[in-house]
């Protein structure tokens, strides 16, 4: 497991654990691209890092963010209304950005599932 800066365009803050781009790709069935043209879901997840990164904790207050529920520290990008209920789960340590995980969401199972590798993945951050 590794810590890898995002390079893309309007994101210059956001690191990912190496695995997060594989499972972007399996939730949304789509290859995770360097340079564009970029698919639907991951042009979607660099708008979104965009704004995630100017507006850090603030962007709660924007409909496709969200602080998850009884975690101190983990954030979610969420876009239920589209098509596929793909969630990614972050954190911002000392105001940079870090992707833990991203899946499909279909059950709760599977958000519960998600909020454990990201704690797991977290706690090796922070070790």
């Amino acid at each position: 497991m590794e810590l890898e800066k995002i390079c893309l365009p309007g994101v210059n803050n956001v690191y990912a654990i190496s695995s997060v781009k594989k499972e972007f790709r399996k939730a949304v069935d789509e290859p995770w691209k360097e340079e564009p043209p970029w698919k639907r879901y991951q042009q979607k997840l660099i708008e979104d890092l965009a704004v995630l990164e100017q507006e850090k904790e603030r962007a709660i207050d924007l409909q496709q963010f969200e602080k998850l529920t009884g975690q101190e520290r983990l954030y979610s990008i969420r876009h239920p209304e589209s098509k596929k209920n793909v969630r990614v789960i972050y954190s911002i340590e000392e105001g940079t950005i870090i992707l833990l995980t991203a899946f499909l969401e279909k059950n709760d199972g599977d958000y519960q599932k998600a909020i454990n590798t990201a704690k797991k993945r977290l706690k090796w951050i922070n070790s």
